[in-house]
């Protein structure tokens, strides 16, 4: 009996644990359109990163409206979700949903200051995988790189001859990303347009942790890869009365696991929200006066 695959599931997790520092300065403010601008944002950021923006600087953010924090007062930190346009320019959202959809009046207000700029250290952080929409299929392969094993004996490089196991695979998606082909999964929905935004990263890098669903049908338990990737190459196909696609190459750029169960990475996000409507590309493309 043959296995069929299921809907060519892939989660994505952006990577955390990387940061940068940048200033903020009093003409990097828009209060008109909600958003504030600092150097190495457009090179770095992504539709939907969390971000915990601090300064040392004794004054706190006080580029963001009081309102932002629970107990409104200004803070020295920030935790946001972000929204960015083709300059670069930041809106902030408290959640992931929220700065996907752009929705102007739901975001974060800017306030002016004067004096000098203020330092700040942006540090991408996420709660869980979100599904990646439009995913027309994936591949995945491993191979064995040979190490030497003569210290270990005769017997055991002739039974158990092992390297460093590696990985490398392409993930195809439909560019306009549509949630049909991923409606099981309980987590929020990445626009297929990520796959080519990740290798933009310059500073940050273009690693990502997956989830690479091969099916359901092992008792009702997934069978799946979870890993940690590095882009290599980003294709976008375009062909007349065609649809678009975009297709990432990835190789693995630390430990991968083939598991059965649930993804170690479920978990639920801060504000509980899940991504239910399809949203158009649009959004990205009305810049950068909106």
């Amino acid at each position: 009996m043959f296995t069929t695959g299921d809907q060519g599931c892939v989660q994505l997790r952006r990577r955390t644990g990387i940061s940068f520092q940048s200033l903020v300065r009093p003409e990097d403010i828009n209060t008109l359109i909600k958003r504030f601008g600092f150097e190495g944002s457009d090179a770095n950021l992504i539709q939907g990163d969390r971000l915990e923006i601090s300064t040392s600087d004794p004054r706190g953010l006080i580029f963001i409206e009081p309102d932002w924090w629970p107990d409104k007062r200004v803070h020295h930190n920030a935790m946001i979700y972000a929204h960015i346009n083709s300059m670069g320019g930041v809106r902030m959202f408290q959640s992931f949903e929220g700065a996907l959809n752009n929705d102007k009046d739901k975001a974060g207000e800017m306030v002016e200051f004067n004096g000098a700029p203020i330092p700040i250290q942006v540090d991408v952080r996420d709660t869980g995988h979100h599904v990646l929409g439009g995913v027309r299929r994936f591949t995945f392969n491993t191979d064995r790189a040979a190490i030497d094993t003569t210290s270990l004996g005769d017997l055991f490089t002739e039974q158990f001859s092992a390297g460093n196991i590696t990985g490398s695979g392409t993930i195809d998606c439909w560019f306009q990303a549509k949630r049909a082909l991923c409606d099981a999964a309980p987590n929020d929905q990445e626009m297929s347009i990520l796959l080519p935004q990740i290798i933009l990263r310059t500073e940050l890098g273009a690693q990502f942790d997956a989830i690479l669903q091969l099916t359901d049908g092992l008792d009702g338990k997934p069978v799946f890869y979870e890993i940690t990737g590095l882009s290599t190459r980003v294709g976008v196909e375009v062909e007349p009365a065609g649809v678009i696609s975009v297709a990432m190459d990835f190789v693995t750029s630390g430990e991968f696991y083939l598991r059965i169960g649930e993804p170690s990475g479920r978990i639920l996000k801060e504000d509980y929200d899940r991504i239910m409507r399809e949203q158009d590309i649009d959004f990205l493309l009305t810049e950068p006066t909106d």
